[in-house]
């Protein structure tokens, strides 16, 4: 659809104010209201409820107000790959990632990946999961792999799986000796409150696993007194493997650990807790045909691990 001077109509919803608008164009007044009835008329929609001041768009015009924005990043885009292959440089993938995930994931992915897109560079991202929405809204990054952000003001998202949170202890810890739990076929732990004078590794209590955990924790009457924190599950990982206490991970992060013949794995809760994870970009952003093939693979990794309806839940 082609929509003539849509700058005109991006400066009224911003300045909301067809006067300001116009000062903002160094236009008339008259002439951009013109601008707006025929747009209008020519749509067979009101796109601005003129009732109110500030202007404020009605339902048609948030709907049109959110082509206009996605026309005008596909055209940015547009522009920026055709200088990229003028300029013969490679293209380039940017992908948003926790550094302990990415360690896990993309020894699988990658490969596949360039079996398919060779002269794609990848430009890993690794950065706190807190921060890697940013990454995304500001777009930096073509996407993240990450938990659902609280804030989708400014993103989109694509829910990969629900993935089991388990419980990690070393086989000889005396809570858990003698019980055969497996990765592949945990057993339920039961009352939490078993753990409360254990040590536990957990991450910082604004992330979104430990979130999930302490409401458990709350629901349960569970007070740990001894939490150990840190911002790499490697870290836990590591430390339950020298029976140092406890640490809960999420399940497809397990396979990869070097003390698999030394740990014990436990589902919590019932049902067994899970927690969501998504493929996270900027909302009315552009998805490059590499990206979305990279993402395609991410969902066919993960669904393998993934415990609910993720792949059909929109």
């Amino acid at each position: 659809m082609f929509v003539k001077n849509p700058e005109y109509f991006l400066a009224i919803v911003k300045e909301r104010s067809i006067s300001k608008a116009a000062d903002r164009l160094y236009l008339s007044q008259p002439y951009l209201s013109q601008y707006l009835a025929k747009l209008e008329s020519n749509l067979g929609v009101t796109l601005l409820d003129r009732s109110h001041t500030p202007l404020r768009l009605t339902p048609a015009g948030e709907l049109f107000y959110a082509y206009l924005e996605r026309q005008d990043y596909l055209d940015r885009q547009l522009e920026s790959d055709l200088r990229t292959l003028q300029s013969q440089k490679p293209q380039q993938l940017h992908i948003g990632v926790s550094t302990w995930r990415g360690s896990i994931l993309l020894p699988d992915i990658l490969p596949r990946f360039v079996q398919f897109y060779p002269e794609v560079q990848v430009v890993l991202h690794e950065a706190p999961v807190p921060q890697l929405g940013n990454l995304a809204a500001s777009s930096v990054t073509d996407f993240c792999l990450m938990h659902i952000p609280s804030d989708l003001t400014d993103l989109s998202y694509e829910l990969v799986m629900h993935e089991r949170i388990l419980l990690i202890a070393h086989r000889d810890h005396p809570l858990v000796r003698g019980l055969e739990s497996s990765c592949d076929d945990p057993l339920p732990f039961g009352d939490l409150r078993r753990l409360e004078k254990e040590r536990l590794m957990m991450l910082p209590e604004d992330w979104r696993l430990s979130k999930l955990l302490y409401n458990m924790f709350s629901v349960q009457s569970v007070e740990p007194v001894n939490i150990l924190t840190t911002t790499n599950n490697t870290t836990a990982i590591n430390l339950v493997a020298e029976n140092m206490g406890f640490t809960f991970l999420q399940e497809s992060g397990i396979r990869r650990t070097p003390y698999m013949d030394r740990l014990s794995f436990f589902t919590v809760g019932e049902p067994p807790l899970t927690s969501p994870m998504a493929l996270v970009y900027k909302k009315n952003g552009f998805l490059s045909p590499a990206a979305r093939t990279f993402m395609n693979l991410i969902k066919d990794y993960y669904r393998q691990f993934d415990r609910g309806s993720a792949l059909t839940d929109r």
